[in-house]
């Protein structure tokens, strides 16, 4: 059976990850910190942390390799299509450009941007923020990603609506590949435009195709 792989607008998804990670490492740094010896001979007054708690065991990260991987490798295979989005980099850059003409921001939301579903079972399981370890659960990703999603849709069509534009090239400059998806960042869409203006188009950061 031949499968069809299909793209979907992720705008600033890359950055919510990156600010969930920092949280993520910030967080069990402090944890360990005061582990190392230090050459200072003046004591230093005890600066009294979680550690001191009656009965506190360190915390266990067996997938702590996945930060530095930048992938979970045990993430399950996931069967669930995208139920929006297009079978070709080219076709969505084509799809948004209609939209931005048509000024259909809630368009582009419900028909090009992964779902929370999508996201809950396809992508964050794969992320390592998603690890247990760190306590961060896919709804506090999610509604982060959602409102960034919906002011990136927004400043699009404000910024480039009402045009008729003649599509010229969507290219991304880094490609990560995980098990279930490729996602394809820093995403540049190339229109020349009613008035015969090239526009670049940077304000969608991310796209992702389903495997």
């Amino acid at each position: 059976m031949r499968t069809t792989r299909r793209y979907s607008c992720r705008a600033p998804l890359a950055l919510v990850m990156l600010a969930l990670l920092s949280i993520a490492i910030s967080w069990c740094g402090a944890l360990a910190a005061g582990t190392s010896s230090t050459s200072h001979s003046a004591p230093k007054p005890h600066v009294y942390s979680v550690r001191d708690t009656p009965g506190y065991k360190p915390l266990v990260d067996p997938e702590s390799s996945a930060v530095a991987l930048g992938r979970r490798v045990n993430a399950p295979l996931v069967r669930r299509p995208f139920k929006g989005g297009e079978t070709s980099i080219d076709l969505l850059g084509r799809a948004v450009l209609r939209q931005l003409h048509r000024n259909k921001t809630d368009s582009l939301m419900t028909s090009y941007c992964v779902t929370d579903t999508e996201f809950k079972e396809i992508l964050w399981p794969e992320f390592p923020q998603s690890r247990p370890v760190t306590g961060i659960q896919w709804d506090d990703a999610w509604r982060i990603l959602w409102a960034r999603l919906h002011a990136g849709m927004n400043h699009g069509v404000r910024d480039f609506g009402d045009h008729v534009y003649q599509f010229v090239s969507f290219k991304s400059d880094s490609v990560e590949k995980f098990k279930n998806f490729t996602l394809y960042h820093r995403m540049k869409l190339v229109a020349k435009d009613d008035e015969g203006k090239v526009r670049e188009m940077l304000w969608i950061r991310t796209i992702v195709g389903r495997k």
